[in-house]
């Protein structure tokens, strides 16, 4: 006697192999688009690329190197940087060869707990400046010593040097005790590390940190002596060891940075603007706007556009 709707033996077999081709056919297809994901990600972190990362308020920006290798410079104020660190990179990369914290200012160095918390960072690179009084970089000090401890690379930048990956030349400007610097020995944002980089094609971007108007002025008396003292300044072509297509504008656009002299030395193509929407401190200034504008820059903001991506 058989039960109505109860299959037989032999279509009780029919459907467990039907059930079992249909399980082998997702798994090929899961593992087939796995395969895809694993392989773009591959070819694309081979490709040298630059994200000024939205991070609001503050400074944070990934460097991709053709090599695979990658900088983080800066990390923002606190744990978003992580949101977009996820959104930048694989789900499966953990690994961040190169962090570089320009000095330690809050939006700048915050989030850099967080990046050690969650990734294997190699070497940290920093001004070797501190804030002993502050409980926050306390605790950032702490888990650095902890991360080089456990066999993380640090590195201070103490005057100018140049440093090669892969492909690209990194040429370090500050912090240097031969630059005529005229601000106290506590002064935060004139000792930002400023960097400019060359990429594969010779394209370069210059990185300034918090860099404001002493800064610029030091370097351009270093690097730039006959800009300095030319009666021609305005008409003239740029100073060739600070040129850069891309600026990252000094001190998120604030009207104690990015003055015209030193617009007219860098002749940038591209000023990338950092800054939080409707942030208290009237980031950027309109004043650095203008001259911008006036220098035929284009300006591109995270406040507007989110993550920046370079080259386009």
């Amino acid at each position: 006697m058989s039960l109505e709707g109860v299959p037989s033996a032999p279509h009780r077999t029919f459907f467990t192999k039907s059930r079992m081709i249909l399980c082998a056919v997702l798994l090929v297809l899961v593992g087939g688009a796995g395969f895809v994901y694993w392989h773009y990600w591959q070819v694309s972190s081979r490709q040298f690329r630059v994200t000024f990362l939205d991070v609001g308020q503050g400074d944070a920006s990934l460097i991709q190197f053709g090599n695979g290798e990658k900088m983080l410079v800066d990390c923002g104020a606190n744990k978003v940087i992580l949101a977009r660190l996820g959104q930048a990179l694989p789900f499966y990369d953990r690994t961040i060869d190169y962090l570089l914290v320009t000095h330690p200012d809050l939006d700048h160095y915050g989030g850099c707990l967080d990046v050690l918390k969650r990734y294997r960072v190699k070497k940290i690179i920093t001004n070797g400046k501190s804030k002993e009084g502050d409980s926050y970089w306390q605790a950032w000090d702490g888990l650095l010593r902890t991360v080089v401890d456990g066999g993380a690379r640090q590195t201070i930048i103490t005057g100018h040097d140049t440093e090669r990956i892969g492909q690209v030349t990194l040429e370090f400007f500050s912090p240097d005790p031969r630059l005529k610097l005229q601000v106290a020995d506590d002064d935060s944002n004139n000792y930002s590390i400023v960097f400019r980089l060359i990429d594969p094609t010779g394209k370069s971007y210059l990185f300034t940190g918090d860099m404001e108007l002493p800064l610029e002025h030091a370097l351009l008396a270093a690097y730039c002596p006959d800009l300095v003292t030319s009666t021609l300044f305005a008409q003239s072509r740029g100073c060739m060891r600070l040129a850069a297509n891309v600026l990252k504008v000094g001190h998120h656009g604030s009207k104690s940075s990015t003055g015209w002299e030193f617009i007219e030395a860098v002749r940038p193509v591209t000023a990338v603007v950092q800054s939080g929407k409707n942030n208290r401190y009237g980031h950027p200034s309109p004043r650095v706007l203008k001259n911008l504008e006036r220098s035929g820059a284009r300006i591109l903001r995270t406040d507007e556009l989110g993550d920046i991506l370079l080259p386009y």
